[in-house]
């Protein structure tokens, strides 16, 4: 049976190769400079440069505590943090609320002596809110990893990990 598809003729498959390796070649010798080719740094590689800086930490608004020192946290259970502009912090830590005021200098975090209501809940939600708590007490530094943020504190080799959220109620 004679096939009616179109063939290429071993003449014109050379040729396509030699085009492509011409391409390639120019295209190297563009990207090293070619042999004694000198030329000032590109815009790419000084823009790539200047992006080694740490991000910058933007802590206002809510957020959501998804790990609390590596133990996790009860989903049952919301412990927010929420930041404003006039340096008040406020949330709840799992069963009660909170609030006070926060300075964020220099990377440095630091809280006012916190007040809060005092109701009773059950243990493991005590436990979790009063891990919580002294963890804000002791903050050693804050990061940012992505969308979370990380608040490192003493004596914990894991930080407080939290996402943003729209807002708190």
């Amino acid at each position: 049976m004679i096939s009616k598809e179109p063939r290429i003729g071993v003449s014109a498959l050379v040729g396509l190769v030699a085009v492509v390796i011409s391409f390639v070649g120019c295209s190297a010798d563009e990207g090293t400079g070619g042999a004694g080719a000198t030329h000032a740094p590109s815009a790419e590689s000084e823009v790539a440069v200047s992006t080694n800086a740490e991000p910058e930490i933007d802590l206002l608004g809510a957020w959501l505590l998804e790990d609390l020192g590596g133990r996790g946290v009860m989903d049952i259970v919301q412990t927010t943090i929420e930041f404003d502009a006039e340096g008040g912090v406020f949330g709840g830590g799992g069963c009660n609320r909170f609030t006070g005021s926060y300075t964020f200098e220099d990377g440095r975090l630091e809280f006012s002596p916190l007040a809060g209501t005092k109701m009773m809940c059950p243990e493991a939600v005590m436990d979790q809110e009063d891990r919580f708590h002294q963890a804000l007490g002791a903050v050693e530094r804050v990061e940012m990893d992505g969308p979370f943020l990380l608040i490192f504190y003493k004596d914990s080799e894991q930080p407080l990990r939290f996402t943003k959220m729209d807002s708190v109620d």
